[in-house]
């Protein structure tokens, strides 16, 4: 019966150049991974912060215009308290060389589901009245003026609102007519004014 030997010692080397491709390989599929691991992690980041993209507390400049509607939305999670009132300082701003304006807000929260509850608001000060579900600046807004709307909001006391597992978003709308344009009764546009608006002017 032959012998078996085993298989002679392969004493190869690897030359410089598949060395090199090898260190390649390597970098890449190291590069291809961490950014797998940041797309990812910015993918969480995006479901927590949207769709409004500013946390609760958080102090707001909302840059109006004299004629329009401009929005503001500010995220919260369910593990809030219902009825919870939280600081939540929220500016108005009109542009330089902008026209005398007038303004109103309102504010409300939503879900993913498209439920929908009105949020309270505790105004900055007295010059701001509220009517139905609407806050009316008491005064005109001019050129270049930075006032404050808003010191706290109130959470909604509704149970749809407080999964801890899902997040919400409360948006505040202002909108703002010229003021004694000459082109419209402001009446006219927005309806059922509060009696005592404007009296500051």
């Amino acid at each position: 019966m032959d012998e078996i030997k085993a298989f002679p010692k392969n004493n190869c080397k690897l030359n410089a150049k598949t060395k090199w491709f090898i260190f390649v390989i390597v970098i890449l599929s190291a590069l291809l991974i961490i950014c797998s691991i940041l797309l990812l992690t910015d993918t969480l980041v995006q479901r927590v912060t949207i769709p409004g993209n500013i946390p609760l507390g958080s102090q707001i400049t909302v840059n109006l215009e004299p004629q329009g509607a401009f929005a503001t939305s500010i995220t919260y999670d369910g593990s809030n308290i219902p009825g919870a009132k939280i600081k939540e300082i929220i500016k108005i701003s009109l542009p330089l060389n902008s026209e005398n304006t007038v303004v109103r807000a309102r504010a409300f929260t939503c879900d993913e589901g498209g439920n929908v509850s009105e949020v309270e608001v505790t105004v900055a000060d007295e010059v701001w009245i509220k009517k139905d579900n609407y806050y009316y600046y008491n005064d005109i807004l001019t050129s270049g003026v930075t006032t404050n709307f808003s010191q706290s909001i109130t959470l909604p006391t509704s149970e749809e609102f407080f999964n801890a597992e899902k997040y919400y978003e409360i948006i505040v709308i202002f909108e703002t007519l010229l003021y004694n344009s000459g082109t419209y009764d402001v009446g006219e546009v927005w309806a059922n004014l509060p009696d005592n608006w404007l009296t500051n002017v």
